[in-house]
């Protein structure tokens, strides 16, 4: 995880099955990496890279949906994903409904629509 305050972006990595304490452990560092952000009401731009994230249990999708909808209460606007499975994009997709949510085949693209106003 990376926090840029000059972009107002925030970069992550995700990949694999998780468990409950791997998405724990991923929401305690996502709070933790992010606090410049939402400590001074800083909106900003995610970009997650999926590659290799598969689909996950309805728990843990469940668990990812609550991250995210919190994410957006604390100054999340535009979040870009990468993803190279169709399953984990529709899944990703369907529990984040609602939010600004763009999901793309490589880096450069996600780059360009995260920053583009």
């Amino acid at each position: 995880m990376t926090a840029d305050l000059v972009r107002k972006e925030f970069h992550f990595t995700a990949s694999g099955m998780w468990t409950e304490a791997t998405l724990a452990d991923f929401s305690r560092a996502l709070l933790a990496e992010a606090k410049p952000f939402y400590s001074e009401g800083i909106k900003m731009r995610v970009l997650g890279d999926l590659t290799g994230f598969v689909t996950q249990t309805r728990e843990i999708a469940e668990g990812i949906r609550v991250v995210v909808q919190e994410s957006a209460r604390l100054g999340v606007v535009r979040t870009a994903i990468i993803s190279d499975s169709q399953l984990a994009t529709m899944q990703y997709k369907r529990i984040n409904d609602g939010i600004n949510l763009k999901v793309f085949d490589d880096k450069a693209q996600a780059l360009a629509w995260l920053r583009n106003d």
